[in-house]
């Protein structure tokens, strides 16, 4: 499927953010036929002292493998805000750019469209992990902490915003085994975040993969503000 010229600048500004990263030797940018198969998020919340670098850090050596790239950064801010923020869903082929669609097209592989972004304005520390060696499906993952401190209460809300990309060919799919699924890749985040902070991290809001129920308007609770 052709890509439309939005997708493919934005496309093209995510792969010079990348290249300018020593962290990550793989690009994370799409092929050309590539749309999304699958998509998934959790929003968790710590209450804890730990700054964001010293969460970042944790997250950074829990993350790090030889099968995947990661591109993480700090995100310096003015202010730490009373209420912790969180990301949003930038969709580069529709119009102004944000903004969520139906289902492109339903395929043998599940329900095929356009590749969407994480945009995590407010953010104090960001990592997108990507498969060094992709294949016919991939996976990938945005996390964003976003600090927040209101009198005695103050921490940090971790956003996971996970995508299944699919390249080529709409043919049928097997689904990946349970321990390389978006919810286990989660839960062993979180795990590494209460291992720092010695508090339980509170799920706050969640939607779980499933490539058998396309992620519309109506069951996304991001609506509200990519519309």
């Amino acid at each position: 499927m052709a890509m439309h010229k939005p997708l493919m600048a934005f496309v093209g500004l995510i792969a010079l953010a990348a290249a300018s990263n020593t962290s990550a030797q793989t690009p994370l940018t799409a092929r050309p036929d590539t749309q999304t198969l699958d998509e998934a998020y959790a929003i968790v919340e710590f209450q804890s002292t730990r700054s964001g670098r010293e969460i970042g850090r944790a997250l950074e050596r829990h993350l790090a493998s030889p099968d995947v790239a990661v591109v993480a950064r700090n995100q310096p801010l003015a202010r730490i805000p009373r209420m912790p923020g969180r990301f949003t869903l930038v969709d580069p082929a529709a119009p102004g750019g944000f903004g969520l669609q139906g289902p492109a097209d339903r395929a043998p592989a599940g329900w095929l469209r356009p590749v969407r972004a994480a945009v995590c304005d407010g953010a104090s520390w960001r990592a997108d992990v990507a498969p060094r060696r992709p294949g016919r499906v991939e996976q990938r993952y945005t996390l964003c902490l976003f600090p927040y401190r209101d009198g005695q209460r103050q921490g940090h809300r971790l956003d996971f915003y996970a995508a299944t990309l699919f390249h080529g060919d709409q043919g049928a799919v097997a689904p990946p085994p349970a321990g390389q699924t978006p919810a286990a890749f989660m839960r062993g985040a979180v795990q590494a975040v209460e291992r720092l902070t010695r508090v339980h991290g509170v799920w706050v809001e969640q939607r779980l993969a499933n490539r058998d129920r396309p992620f519309t308007q109506d069951d996304d609770a991001l609506s509200a503000q990519t519309n």
